[in-house]
């Protein structure tokens, strides 16, 4: 996908499409390396999805995943709140669902999906939230919306210009956001903010019960006071392209392998 953040977009090891109106294919690919087009790799709860242009599929083995549910959805956008899995994209080729799909949710782990807003409206290419708040980058206008109560309501907050954001999952309206080469705060959903100084250029950021986790080239940092002071945490070999954190697991692409890190110890394995 083409994103407009584009600290959303995978660089290398996923592969964009700036489709709005196509249909998906309809073969099911059965390894990482078999996928078209992968949109996203996620951590939920202590899995790890991909949101592709064939479906949501859950990785299981090494170069091994397995298609999620029987809705081949195209999967722009997906983020969770809690166990309820948010998603945006278009629909399958046979589906009878509006194109854009809008927002929708799954309360069975994409098993199967329920409307809940803008459906035909918007198509988010990134979704980030935490607790019942939403943050989404509508590709057709460009706009960020924020949402506070599970994307039922939306209010757009402008043209977005921010390259990733990451959503307190303790205090209503605290995210952070990188923007340009740097950080900002703040505490009412972009109301008002602040910049926040770090000795790094962010590239990635994600924000769990245990902390704040940055990427910046080859490194992972770490974060327990909003961004206040940072600690390295492990260094790859090759450039960090993808970060994603729950508070089960964390996961680092570098190139086509993906590194995770399961538990209270940040130590990282590599899965493909």
């Amino acid at each position: 996908m083409t994103l407009i953040k584009k600290s959303f977009r995978i660089r290398v090891l996923i592969v964009s499409t700036t489709l709005l109106l196509g249909s998906i294919q309809t073969a099911s690919p059965a390894t990482y390396d078999a996928v078209s087009h992968i949109h996203h790799l996620k951590v939920v709860g202590d899995k790890i999805v991909v949101a592709t242009h064939e479906g949501l599929y859950q990785i299981v083995a090494k170069n091994k995943m397995t298609l999620i549910g029987k809705e081949k959805i195209d999967v722009m956008g997906l983020a969770s709140l809690g166990n309820t899995l948010y998603a945006s994209g278009h629909p399958a080729m046979d589906s009878k669902m509006p194109n854009p799909i809008g927002l929708i949710k799954s309360s069975d782990g994409g098993a199967s999906w329920a409307a809940v807003s803008l459906v035909g409206k918007v198509d988010f290419h990134s979704l980030e939230g935490a607790r019942t708040e939403l943050y989404g980058v509508d590709s057709q206008s460009g706009k960020l919306m924020y949402s506070q109560d599970s994307g039922k309501d939306w209010k757009s907050l402008g043209i977005n210009s921010f390259e990733d954001i990451a959503v307190s999952p303790n205090d209503a309206g605290v995210a952070i956001a990188i923007k340009g080469k740097g950080l900002i705060l703040t505490k009412n959903a972009f109301g008002k903010s602040s910049k926040v100084r770090t000795s790094f250029t962010p590239t990635q950021i994600e924000w769990s019960k245990s902390g704040l986790f940055a990427l910046s080239a080859s490194t992972l940092f770490k974060s327990t006071n909003e961004g206040k002071s940072w600690s390295k945490l492990s260094t790859f070999k090759g450039s960090a392209e993808l970060l994603s954190a729950s508070d089960e697991m964390i996961i680092v692409t570098v190139g086509r392998e993906i590194y995770t890190s399961q538990g209270s110890e940040i130590l990282f394995k590599q899965l493909l």
